[in-house]
């Protein structure tokens, strides 16, 4: 951010990668993450009819996603807010998504947490000669629950085995039909899932990259002082931070197509605005 010096002389823009302009782009972050608290707290969006009152849960899991991001965050545990960031991201795009995808669709992503949850309560593995169980001491009677029935149904394949994904539409045709039918402008959902999504995954599945790319040994030379790795550190927090702040807009938009919260929506524009002023933007490392 720019300003003024006692003197009256220009302020030095902070560096993008210092520990000052991280905190500014972590501040707009979390005014970003008390706009998605406005959003579930909002007594429109707690009244909201259709889908948005069904979707109320995955809402409220965003926010609760985003502040424990925050938390780690402060203790600087960056890996592990990557892997946040991935759920976070994905469950952001499948709100806005579910807002203007088709009825069927709608649906059957409904279908998919019953029939999940019934699932759920018997479990079982196998290793080798090895067979572990998790199972429910009750009982389900599911020609007495005909929802139930059909959703688990829906999601049975013809041999027999369970269709674990909910949806086979892509993330990047969700994020199509988001724009197609939504009007919204997809290219901050866009720049998030490339800067995130992939080094998430690889992280959530324990490989060698996912453990280590945080630091960033595969995009520069290994940071060979504790300065060096601060500034490799701050510099992905603030990508980080910037790309899921700006899906927070991307949200409150769509759901101000469907359903006007008008002040929220200033204030996440305000704070994209406050933030998009700083000159670190035009500074980023390469």
């Amino acid at each position: 951010m720019s300003g003024k010096s006692k003197k009256g002389q220009p302020k030095e823009t902070a560096e993008f990668g210092s520990g000052e302009s991280t905190g500014q782009i972590f501040s707009f972050y979390m005014d970003q993450v008390a706009v998605l608290q406005g959003l579930y707290e909002s007594p429109e969006v707690n009244s909201a009819p259709d889908r948005i009152a069904s979707l109320y849960p995955l809402l409220f899991s965003i926010h609760s996603t985003g502040l424990s991001i925050s938390i780690l965050a402060r203790h600087g545990r960056l890996n592990e807010c990557f892997m946040l960031a991935r759920a976070f991201l994905e469950r952001l795009i499948n709100f806005i998504y579910l807002l203007f995808c088709d009825e069927d669709e709608y649906l059957r992503y409904l279908a998919h947490t019953k029939q999940k949850g019934f699932r759920m309560l018997n479990r079982s593995i196998e290793a080798g000669d090895l067979r572990a169980e998790l199972r429910w001491s009750g009982s389900v009677d599911l020609n007495k629950e005909r929802e139930l029935k059909e959703a688990i149904d829906l999601f049975t394949s013809e041999k027999g085995r369970e269709i674990t994904k909910w949806t086979s539409v892509a993330l990047s045709d969700r994020l199509a039909i988001i724009a197609e039918k939504g009007g919204l402008k997809i290219g901050p959902l866009m720049f998030a899932l490339l800067g995130i999504y992939q080094d998430a995954s690889e992280a959530l599945h324990g490989t060698l990259y996912g453990s280590v790319f945080h630091i960033g040994v595969f995009t520069k030379e290994l940071p060979s002082r504790k300065s060096e790795l601060a500034k490799t550190y701050n510099e992905q927090f603030s990508m980080l931070f910037f790309a899921l702040g700006v899906c927070v807009d991307s949200l409150v938009k769509a759901i101000h197509k469907v359903l006007p919260v008008n002040e929220l929506q200033k204030r996440s524009q305000k704070n994209i605005h406050t933030v998009s002023n700083g000159k670190w933007l035009s500074r980023r490392a390469d």
